[in-house]
């Protein structure tokens, strides 16, 4: 995918994660459109666009919507690094892969902007009414990420890896 499509893919997640999505939280939590981002753009691609795509949007999202100045884009390089990590193992095309990446990264993004906000800034929240709202980051997160998986799968992978389709050349 060519750069200025990534950047505008990105800063569409931010408009939207800013201001639209606010208005259909459910029990205050949103999906978090930047990191299935990152988790998808670090899973499909060979290149690091999602992680340099993740710290720069976090920096901004933090700057614009933050309460502290740089978490979310750590929190982001971690996930993209991970994920990127991941990818060397596990199957593209899956889909179940890219819901396994996704609970993962959903939960290691909010841990770590979790333990970063109350060791090192004392943030008010307990890790009980964290680990309640969990389940819908998850599931929300999941949703947002099958619907763009589907659609940039088909811009990656021109002909899958199907076990039953044989193709011959004669």
């Amino acid at each position: 995918m060519k750069i200025r499509y990534a950047v505008l893919l990105f800063l569409l997640a931010f408009l939207f994660q800013g201001t639209l999505l606010n208005l259909f939280a459910i029990k205050g939590a949103t999906p978090n459109l930047i990191l299935c981002l990152v988790s998808i753009f670090s899973f499909l691609y060979e290149d690091n666009k999602g992680i340099v795509m993740g710290v720069v949007f976090g920096l901004l999202s933090d700057l614009c919507m933050g309460q502290y100045l740089g978490i979310a884009a750590m929190g982001y390089l971690i996930i993209g690094l991970t994920v990127s990590f991941m990818r060397e193992m596990i199957n593209k095309e899956n889909i179940a892969s890219i819901i396994i990446v996704t609970i993962c990264s959903t939960i290691g993004y909010n841990l770590i902007y979790y333990v970063i906000s109350v060791f090192f800034f004392g943030s008010i929240y307990s890790f009980i009414y964290w680990m309640k709202i969990q389940p819908l980051y998850i599931i929300e997160n999941i949703i947002v990420v099958l619907i763009l998986y589907i659609n940039l799968m088909k811009t990656i992978v021109k002909y899958r890896n199907d076990r039953y389709l044989i193709w011959k050349k004669y």
